[in-house]
């Protein structure tokens, strides 16, 4: 397959396509999950909405912190852009710990966004998002949806997936560093040596990291 070649196919796969990649019904510690892949536009404005809100609890400080800033209307053109994918992660149990129902608007309580992309002459998979609601972390799910970006990845012949995390964001950097991420080589200012906070270089707020794809 010549470069290039794997992301134009990929592009043109459709949610269906890319749903069959992966594993749709897991159960982790005891909760029952589903998983789904839908391209932005098949998304409901109450899915988007759903998402938006998760996004915007976890990430709204830090941006507004950042040298991005915090700008609602950018983000949601990237996060809903025409070539982004979702893989959405949703809830399935009656009930939450107690007695109550889990929330049917609140079913989605985590989700990834990708886009296939061609970077430093590889064709990539990138995480322009991977966020967990706050009531449904240290389940595994994070984990679980870098794996469907993995194996999505690897069955229409991405190289690595990449993704963009601000260096305050030290839970984070933890948990993809653990997962066998590193700083890719495209990540600015990267050092000689392996530090992934570099002191010397404080004009960047971000780093990029990677995983390849075996």
């Amino acid at each position: 397959m010549r470069s290039g070649n794997a992301v134009n196919k990929a592009n043109k796969a459709t949610a269906t396509q890319l749903e069959a990649c992966i594993s749709t019904s897991i159960e982790l510690n005891g909760v029952r999950l589903h998983l789904a892949v839908k391209a932005s536009s098949e998304l409901s404005d109450v899915e988007r909405e759903r998402i938006w809100n998760i996004f915007e609890s976890n990430m709204r400080l830090l941006y507004a912190a950042s040298s991005f800033g915090w700008d609602p209307h950018s983000k949601k053109e990237e996060m809903f852009h025409p070539h982004a994918r979702l893989v959405l992660c949703e809830r399935c149990d009656d009930t939450t710990s107690g007695s109550e129902p889990f929330p049917s608007e609140s079913r989605i309580v985590a989700y990834g966004i990708l886009r296939f992309e061609r970077e430093a002459k590889q064709d990539v998979v990138y995480c322009y998002e991977l966020q967990v609601a706050e009531e449904s972390r240290r389940l595994g799910v994070g984990k679980l949806l870098t794996s469907a970006l993995l194996d999505i990845g690897s069955q229409w012949g991405m190289k690595k997936v990449m993704l963009t995390v601000f260096k305050a964001n030290n839970a984070a950097l933890a948990f993809y560093k653990f997962l066998g991420f590193d700083l890719d080589p495209s990540s600015p200012g990267l050092a000689e040596d392996d530090g992934w906070q570099d002191e010397d270089e404080l004009d960047y707020d971000y780093v990029i990291l990677s995983k390849s794809i075996l």
